[in-house]
């Protein structure tokens, strides 16, 4: 998921650690998926590295304006996190890949 500056600003602090932590998950789903070739959109993983370094970045902001340490966030948050399923690209598969090409043929 993709937020904005101002939406990151509006997230608790629990919430914010847990969109990191399920963008973590997402991003090693997304280099599994590379790695296996079956990944389509390669530049999603770029996209969600920038989304996590924003998060880590207000994060951090956080941390500082309450004069906590870094990553105590996280450490204080990380326990109550319930993992999602990682996103799937929608027609990732070879059978979608070759039902797709069909489709084009058409």
């Amino acid at each position: 998921m993709t937020y904005t500056t101002t939406e990151l600003k509006t997230l608790s602090d629990e919430n914010l650690v847990h969109a990191e932590l399920q963008m973590d998950r997402e991003l090693i789903a997304l280099n599994f998926m590379k790695k296996a070739g079956t990944l389509r959109n390669v530049m999603s993983t770029r996209v969600v590295r920038k989304n996590i370094a924003r998060v880590r970045t207000e994060q951090r902001r956080r941390e500082i304006e309450q004069g906590l340490a870094t990553d105590s966030l996280k450490a204080l948050h990380r326990a109550s996190f319930v993992a999602t399923a990682a996103v799937k690209e929608e027609g990732s598969s070879m059978l979608a890949n070759v039902a797709e090409q069909m489709e084009e043929t058409d």
